[in-house]
């Protein structure tokens, strides 16, 4: 199945990209605009962190998201928290049936090479062959940030199931062709992006190339979905708003 998106003004494009699979990607998005991330085949697996820009010592927290919201399985409406009871990034729209992992992590090379063997030019080519934790360290280095900086990273198009009470595993459900994830920043954000392998794939290493869409975003109000979606998430957007009063 193929996934008509819905379509974007062609006016309020800021930017196009398309990272490929392996490498990294950074940017700040400034407050109300959007991003959309796309896989064109389904197969994509992309992880992220990021942080409020204009104070990067306020970070995405993993734990608070999950708490605040009950759930560690996210959807469109929801929304994705510092650890100071701000909303960095929403969910304003996703049609990969909830394919989000907030548990697991991300890889470093002893786990790459445990999972995928050793990069070999002659068979990876100029494809990346890289592992998130060097991504991530290498693109938070631009910024003047480090190993100290990283924070728990969410997992874009997989997800990981508990099953016999205790044990992770990674679904095997994926995205349909042309499924994507658009995300409004609540703040200025720095989003960080590392293309590469879940860290609990096994196999060939040949993560698929992601689409990114930077774009304006029209003007919340009041009644917006992921304002309301919850009275924790009413009284999140309002600490932003006074923040920025």
């Amino acid at each position: 199945m193929i996934i008509e998106q819905t379509k974007i003004k062609p006016e309020n494009i800021l930017l196009e990209e398309i990272l490929p699979g392996g490498a990294k990607w950074s940017k700040i998005i400034r407050r109300g605009d959007k991003i959309r991330i796309s896989s064109k085949d389904g197969l994509a697996s992309i992880s992220a962190m990021f942080y409020n820009a204009d104070n990067t010592a306020e970070r995405f927290n993993s734990a608070d998201t999950i708490k605040v919201q009950h759930n560690a399985f996210f959807t469109k409406g929801q929304s994705l928290y510092s650890e100071l009871g701000r909303v960095l990034l929403s969910i304003t729209d996703e049609t990969t049936g909830g394919l989000f992992d907030v548990i697991t992590g991300i890889s470093n090379p002893r786990i790459l090479k445990e999972n995928f063997g050793d990069g070999v030019y002659c068979d990876l080519g100029n494809r990346y062959y890289k592992s998130d934790r060097e991504n991530f360290l290498i693109e938070l280095g631009k910024y003047g940030m480090g190993k100290r900086d990283m924070v728990q990273a969410i997992n874009f198009f997989r997800r990981v199931d508990v099953v016999d009470g205790n044990k992770l595993e990674l679904s095997s459900n994926r995205g349909d062709a042309g499924s994507y994830i658009d995300l409004r920043a609540e703040m200025n954000v720095l989003l960080v992006l590392s293309n590469t392998p879940h860290v609990m794939e096994k196999g060939e290493y040949n993560p698929s190339d992601i689409e990114l869409t930077l774009y304006k975003g029209s003007r919340i109000t009041e009644d917006d979905l992921c304002r309301q979606f919850s009275p924790q998430s009413q009284r999140a957007f309002i600490n932003n708003d006074r923040y920025f009063a």
